[in-house]
């Protein structure tokens, strides 16, 4: 692929999850494209093992805006829209989104080919499972909720016929992009560093694990029951609103450890019985680093674990969020000898080299069609 001047855009920088893993290996691919962000919290970052990428990170105007750190989030939604509206992204002659909302809302000169790689359509606006969905919403802000939720919706829509090609992190998000914009995206998978497993020896030290950010649709609240109910160990990895809510809910074979280093992960993903993913991830990057640990997955029977999990081969799925539904499942895998090196395999068609592979194809794919909508 000929060089172009390129940008980058990326929702946000103020949390570390499989979104900013996935936007340091496009940066990665596209080495000379600085890369726009509506904040950028430098310190928390660091403190989470984001690796800065080599590239200029540009901010817009919410980075000093006072109250950002003082609300949550959903009061500063309408906000991101208009951060990424001002940017001036005039002279380039493609630009890649990675965005889950308002990244792809961008202002281009005519011409400019824009490639949206998606992680999924905004929950809290297209009717799937998240924080702002979740939370118990004093009724007096109710009203302007729903006020802001139809206005942003319809700008989302417009932004999404504004993009030249989508590009999706799975079959499922596809789906969704489908519903939602009416647009046909291409499916390149995020990419898995398997390699940072292969040190670790896979053994079984007894306990259950979950990487997760600690966020309502996750569903990690039925897991922590069952757990409870069955007296199970169960490790859980990772921060975020919830964190609170369940460790109150934790029982004495439930610990929560908080944010934990990159190499902690490894040892854990390496030494649990099983990885559990109780929620309907868009992909579940996690996931398939326990498979490339050796592991096998209990996994919901929803999502990216569907095309990723290969059911009764590399872990097991089950079909409902419920305690006893994940409690079957726990049954089922103890009844059965598991294959780390199937495993291993599994998770080697997510890797780095696939991702660069196929997203360096969209690229090109969009840049010779040139300023077209495609799909």
């Amino acid at each position: 692929m000929r060089q172009i001047q390129a940008a980058i855009t990326h929702d946000y920088l103020d949390q570390y999850g499989g979104a900013e893993r996935t936007v340091l290996a496009i940066c990665e691919r596209l080495r000379s494209a600085p890369l726009y962000t509506s904040v950028y919290d430098r310190a928390v970052m660091r403190r989470l093992g984001f690796s800065e990428p080599a590239q200029q990170i540009v901010v817009s105007f919410m980075q000093g805006w006072p109250l950002r750190r003082r609300v949550p989030r959903y009061y500063h939604t309408w906000l991101y829209p208009l951060a990424f509206r001002t940017f001036d992204l005039r002279g380039y002659e493609l630009v890649l989104s990675s965005a889950h909302f308002a990244a792809k809302d961008l202002r281009l000169s005519p011409g400019t080919i824009h490639v949206s790689y998606c992680y999924t359509p905004p929950r809290f606006l297209w009717g799937y499972d998240s924080d702002t969905a979740c939370r118990a919403m004093p009724f007096h802000e109710r009203p302007l909720a729903l006020m802001a939720k139809a206005a942003l919706r319809r700008l989302d829509y417009r932004a999404a016929q504004r993009v030249n090609l989508f590009v999706a992190c799975s079959e499922a998000v596809g789906g969704r992009i489908e519903r939602a914009y009416r647009r046909q995206p291409v499916i390149v998978y995020p990419p898995v560093d398997t390699e940072r497993f292969a040190a670790h020896p896979p053994r079984d030290d007894g306990f259950f694990l979950i990487v997760s950010r600690l966020n309502a649709y996750k569903r990690i609240d039925y897991v922590v029951d069952a757990c409870n109910q069955a007296q199970l160990p169960l490790l859980i990895v990772g921060t975020g609103p919830w964190e609170n809510r369940l460790r109150a809910r934790a029982g004495p074979t439930v610990r929560l450890t908080g944010h934990l280093s990159d190499p902690e992960v490894e040892r854990l993903m390496s030494s649990c019985r099983a990885f559990v993913l109780p929620g309907e991830e868009d992909f579940g990057i996690a996931a398939v680093e326990a498979m490339a640990a050796g592991k096998p997955v209990v996994a919901l029977r929803r999502g990216g674990a569907v095309e990723t999990v290969i059911d009764g081969e590399t872990g097991l799925l089950y079909d409902d969020p419920t305690p006893e539904s994940f409690l079957d499942a726990v049954s089922r895998l103890a009844l059965r000898r598991w294959d780390a090196g199937a495993a291993r395999s599994r998770a080697q068609c997510f890797d780095r080299a696939h991702f660069a592979q196929r997203l360096d194809a969209a690229i090109a794919f969009a840049v010779e069609a040139g300023s077209m909508v495609l799909n």
